[in-house]
């Protein structure tokens, strides 16, 4: 069939300038931004992980505590059984406080405890200054955590899972 011709005589996707994957689609070409597209498969996948709460937490070796500010404190108290499902497991210990005992599998080692939770609590404000309910807010604020960047470099392989992935999301635009 005419798919399977497609198919056959399509050219492999590749990168521009680290930044955006360029595919062959049947009436041309395509141009799809790497980090956008990243945020939008990860963002479905985290908003469906709460509703089916089945994170994977990957328990920390030695649990650290972390001091917020007042402010921070009560924003994250507010979401601890929200990001549970997620993936994280916090708790609160004292006056503004918190011990992280495990982080979300696919965040963890990639920066510090307090880092990625002060990122978490940083783009919420926005979500939520952007009106997105609790749940939309914290997926798009992991999604954006962590996706791709621009600038990193991809193989064919990873290119093409993630043209196949952003395809299978429910808004792929």
């Amino acid at each position: 069939g005419v798919d399977e011709a497609f198919a056959k005589q399509r050219k492999a996707p590749y990168q521009l300038q680290g930044t955006y994957i360029v595919s062959q689609i049947k009436s041309g070409y395509m141009l799809i931004d790497q980090q956008s597209a990243h945020e939008r498969i990860l963002y479905e996948h985290y908003l469906s992980m709460m509703e089916t709460r089945q994170g994977s937490i990957q328990q920390q070796l030695f649990p650290i505590t972390l001091n917020f500010s007042p402010n921070d404190a009560t924003l994250l108290k507010d979401l601890l059984s929200e990001i549970q499902p997620l993936g994280f497991d916090v708790q609160e210990f004292g006056v503004n406080s918190f011990v992280v005992n495990g982080l979300p599998t696919e965040l963890a080692g990639k920066q510090s405890e307090r880092s990625i939770l002060e990122s978490l609590l940083e783009q919420h404000k926005i979500g939520l200054e952007l009106q997105l309910n609790t749940r939309e807010s914290l997926a798009r604020s992991m999604a954006r955590s962590a996706a791709i960047k621009r600038g990193q470099l991809l193989n064919e392989v990873e290119m093409q899972a993630l043209i196949d992935q952003l395809f299978a999301c429910a808004m792929p635009f």
